[in-house]
């Protein structure tokens, strides 16, 4: 897909308990996709290194930028300090300025006796702001992942309430972030890990919504998604050593929006 037909869009979840040979061969899978813009979750600080081999990296929050080479050094990070976010861009179609946190929920009480001390992790996402370098039109990014074993047969599970209304809180938050880039006048893109099949953010366009595809990235589960200001012109799901397959997804030139 050439620059004048549109762009690509990939977002992926690499298990956090993979060894970092293992991640590195997943990122390697998502990245020769080709995607200009690309979101991975549970990827925290000591995987950071493995960014810098694609690109530069710019913690979030933190000013520091590190730089790195491989992959034509073509990729802008923000990864985020806290919550495992990052989102990346393609410095050659888009101009990064400016990347920061967006709490969605902070360490509180669970009830599915999973976690340590029966608390929940707060979850942060990443927004990152970028303006398009040949229509200059702005755009932002923002890369979630949300809080997980919230869902049983479609709806919210009745067993846990401080779970799902956890999730609820982190849904309203994205969402609000979400409006308030586009009253910014920008396009955006909102892609992630929502741990929910079917969630829908108002205002924007899930990719498998008009795909018409059964797959999913978690067995038949449709729990990682693209939101954009725009349909999707397609999809695709790529199979990595993660317990999710990767999202990809292409997109109409942004003029076309």
């Amino acid at each position: 897909m050439t620059a004048a037909d549109g762009f690509v869009v990939a977002t992926a979840n690499v298990q956090q308990a993979l060894s970092a040979l293992t991640a590195a061969q997943a990122l390697a899978q998502v990245l020769d996709a080709g995607p200009d813009l690309v979101a991975l979750q549970e990827w925290y600080p000591r995987r950071w290194r493995l960014l810098t081999r694609s690109g530069s990296l710019r913690p979030v929050p933190g000013s520091r930028l590190r730089r790195g080479g491989d992959h034509g050094g073509r990729l802008d990070w923000c990864a985020g300090v806290v919550g495992g976010c990052v989102v990346g861009l393609d410095r050659r179609r888009f101009r990064l300025t400016g990347c920061e946190a967006l709490v969605l929920s902070r360490p509180g009480r669970a009830d599915r006796g999973e976690t340590r001390l029966g608390l929940e992790p707060p979850r942060v996402a990443v927004v990152a702001r970028a303006e398009h370098r040949t229509t200059g039109r702005r755009l932002a990014v923002v890369g979630y992942h949300l809080v997980h074993g919230v869902q049983q047969s479609g709806r919210y599970r009745l067993d846990r309430p401080r779970l799902a209304e956890r999730h609820r809180t982190e849904v309203a938050r994205l969402s609000g972030e979400v409006q308030r880039l586009r009253g910014e006048g920008r396009l955006v893109l909102a892609l992630g890990d929502s741990n929910f099949h079917g969630l829908r953010l108002p205002g924007l366009s899930s990719a498998w919504a008009e795909s018409g595809s059964d797959e999913g990235t978690l067995g038949r589960r449709q729990v990682d998604d693209v939101h954009a200001s725009s349909a999707a012109v397609s999809l695709a799901t790529l199979a990595t050593p993660s317990d999710h397959r990767a999202l990809v997804v292409r997109y109409p030139a942004l003029a076309e929006w």
